[in-house]
């Protein structure tokens, strides 16, 4: 989501709220095409890494909050996932 720049190309400031986080999600090898397909239908959900294994990394975007944990049940409620789980950004526990 490019934002809007300055004339020294300096992003300039959100009018808006902006919460982001990112989400390790697990899925059945046999459903991973359908699952990627579902996230990829979800408003302010960005598929950034998949493997063949059944993992995916996706971030979600929303401008309030209490919108991230009803995505985050949503993904989680998909046929075929294992699990879907919040991750802090330091790759602490993640073995991919």
């Amino acid at each position: 989501m490019p934002g809007r720049r300055n004339k020294l190309g300096v992003a300039a400031p959100l009018d808006r709220e902006l919460h982001i986080c990112s989400l390790a999600v697990h899925v059945f090898p046999s459903h991973l095409d359908l699952v990627q397909d579902l996230i990829s239908r979800l408003h302010g959900i960005e598929i950034h890494a998949v493997a063949a294994d059944g993992r995916i990394v996706v971030t979600i975007e929303a401008e309030n909050a209490a919108e991230i944990p009803d995505l985050i049940a949503e993904i989680k409620g998909l046929a075929g996932v294992i699990s879907a789980e919040l991750r802090d950004g330091t790759g602490v526990g993640v073995p991919w």
